[in-house]
């Protein structure tokens, strides 16, 4: 005659599972996170490589911000280094991968998805017309000075550095980087941001020397994917110092000069601007 469990020994077995699942779910859950941030880190490679290769072919320059060119209604199409605006109608446009200064060297546009941030779209709020932004996935951003500048005293600009030589030490100057939305280091919403096309700004505002909107997303367990000018491509640490209250909460900071204590310190700026001498009053 066969002997059945008891509800002890059932109870027993059952827990048995239960503490067996509480180890290995969390180890599960390290490891597809560690997962994604590799794939990310590939992403940004990627990206990284086929801005090279369009330095190949463009003399050693990285393209314009954005290139305008008829679209035959009221607004012209814009192409940006990731996608484009492309009209269908004057008051309607779709933001099409396809049409990005750097399509023709990556020739995909699922590398341009952080599989942390899937569903990072553009924001499509302030325009004259609607955009449907369904189609553009962005997880990341360039450095804002390669096509941005600051007006200085006197209307003296500093930037763009478009010209790749003009940057010293290329193996330290960030080319682009998980990146979302910024949030004011005052910010206290918690709303979990957009995705940005504009430019990463430094830490330190050029102009005031303030803290500046905090661009980089720590979304890999604070660390942030970077691919530097030269195409190689490391995790950085991001800080949350001098960011606001909410910024760690939704992983939005800096990424921070060797030695930097905080974003107005002076060599917050090291790895965004092109003169990196301590001589330089923008470092």
């Amino acid at each position: 005659m066969k002997r059945a469990f008891t509800l002890i020994e059932l109870l027993v077995v059952i827990a048995i599972i239960a503490i067996l699942a509480a180890i290995l779910f969390p180890v599960f859950a390290q490891a597809k996170a560690a997962a994604k941030k590799t794939a990310c880190l590939s992403n940004v490679k990627q990206m990284a490589t086929a801005a090279q290769l369009y330095l190949g072919d463009n003399d050693d320059s990285y393209p314009s911000t954005v290139a305008y060119f008829p679209s035959g209604f009221t607004f012209p199409n814009q192409s940006y280094w990731y996608f484009g605006f492309h009209f269908t109608s004057n008051s309607a446009c779709w933001l099409d991968p396809a049409l990005g200064t750097l399509y023709p060297y990556q020739k995909s546009n699922q590398i341009q998805a952080c599989p942390d941030a899937k569903d990072l779209k553009p924001g499509v709020g302030g325009a004259p017309f609607t955009i449907d932004a369904s189609q553009a996935p962005l997880g990341y951003d360039k450095n804002f000075l390669i096509g941005g500048y600051y007006t200085l005293a006197g209307n003296v600009t500093y930037g763009p550095f478009f010209g790749a030589t003009q940057w010293e030490n290329v193996a330290d100057s960030i080319l682009l980087t998980d990146a979302a939305n910024g949030k004011s280091p005052t910010s206290t919403s918690t709303t979990a941001p957009t995705s940005t096309f504009n430019g990463i700004h430094p830490p330190r505002n050029i102009v005031t020397g303030a803290a500046n909107t905090t661009y980089v997303a720590g979304r890999h367990s604070d660390f942030a994917n970077v691919a530097f000018m030269d195409t190689h491509a490391k995790s950085k640490k991001v800080s949350y110092v001098g960011a606001g209250v909410a910024n760690p909460v939704v992983h939005m900071g800096y990424i921070l000069g060797p030695g930097a204590a905080g974003p107005t310190s002076p060599g917050a700026n090291y790895y965004y601007v092109p003169d990196k001498s301590t001589s330089n009053p923008y470092l």
